[in-house]
């Protein structure tokens, strides 16, 4: 159940700001610190659900309530793992759109003032970029969802881009999509598939950024990485109904890796050098390469795969070194 303070002025119907946490006081303080002065022009709601934390989560939201009345709070009993955690947050509001906010992400003011205007029409998603990583598709409104699928499924991964017409969260069936680490994405693609039009609003202008402060470090998946972009990212695509084509398939799953660069060169030798890249790592999941990474060659992850550690952090180290005189 969610604490609030004494409402004073009337709540934003039509859009709020949902951040599912755990564990990330700092950035969440970061967050709310940038956040809580735009959404104060709109009086847009933000609702924080934290699943069990054992920081002081509480206290830094505990803290923000006092500056603002439409910043909400509810706290699980238990740690129920983050797919059910992103249900309940999307569930909270009943505004006509949900944002679905990472406690790491950033929304500039510009972008707000423009999902705010957007939100006064009738879509059933508002998608938006990250860190401007989309570059060949400009802005439009997409009504094919197999288009949608094939051109840009493989960025809505990214939650914070995602902004849901409430009727896709109405109708979820998030069960379905539980332990998949895109549960976000798969409400959506689930629910377009049985409509017979679709209206999606993708703005390549508009950007979610990372949020950044000296010290801070997001630790997150990267442990995951092989795991979670080849096994399940590949089994998760192919789950979706049949009315997506096997080979637009193939090339969400295989666009990921290309377009995001999880598996470039740079990504992997940092993988290697934290430890969360191995040989093992290598024979474990090279069965998923195939269908998961396209063409991309095999001896690139092999040969990472067995460079010592120390070896791979002096590389690191130069690059460094070599792009700071490159700089100057």
């Amino acid at each position: 159940m969610f604490n609030k303070n004494f409402v004073t002025e009337k709540k934003n119907t039509r859009l709020s700001i949902v951040i599912p946490t755990y564990n990330r006081a700092d950035f969440l303080d970061l967050s709310l610190e940038a956040h809580i002065p735009l959404v104060k022009k709109f009086n847009i709601a933000i609702y924080i659900v934290d699943n069990a934390s054992t920081d002081n989560t509480s206290e830094i939201v505990s803290k923000w309530m006092n500056e603002y009345e439409y910043l909400f709070f509810s706290r699980n009993k238990k740690n129920i793992g983050p797919d059910l955690n992103f249900e309940i947050a999307l569930k909270s509001p009943n505004t006509e759109y949900i944002w679905l906010l990472g406690d790491t992400s950033q929304i500039k003011k510009k972008v707000l003032e423009k999902v705010t205007k957007l939100s006064k029409e009738d879509y059933d998603l508002i998608l938006l970029n990250s860190e401007n990583r989309v570059s060949n598709i400009g802005s439009k409104l997409i009504k094919d969802k197999k288009m949608l699928l094939s051109s840009l499924g493989w960025h809505m991964t990214h939650m914070s881009a995602l902004i849901y017409n409430k009727k896709i969260i109405n109708n979820a069936n998030f069960l379905r999509f539980y332990d998949t680490n895109f549960i976000q994405t798969g409400i959506i693609f689930e629910n377009l598939a049985y409509r017979d039009g679709i209206r999606v609003i993708w703005n390549q202008d508009l950007s979610i950024v990372s949020l950044r402060k000296d010290g801070l470090r997001k630790v997150s998946w990267q442990k995951d990485t092989f795991n979670i972009w080849t096994k399940r990212w590949a089994n998760f695509v192919l789950s979706l109904p049949p009315v997506y084509p096997v080979d637009l398939k193939l090339k969400m799953i295989q666009d990921h890796s290309k377009k995001s660069k999880v598996f470039s060169c740079k990504s992997l030798l940092y993988l290697r050098a934290q430890g969360f890249y191995s040989k093992d790592h290598f024979f474990l999941y090279r069965k998923y390469f195939d269908i998961a990474l396209g063409g991309d060659p095999i001896f690139k992850f092999l040969s990472i795969a067995v460079l010592p550690k120390s070896v791979v952090k002096f590389l690191i180290r130069i690059s460094k070194i070599k792009f700071f005189f490159i700089r100057k």
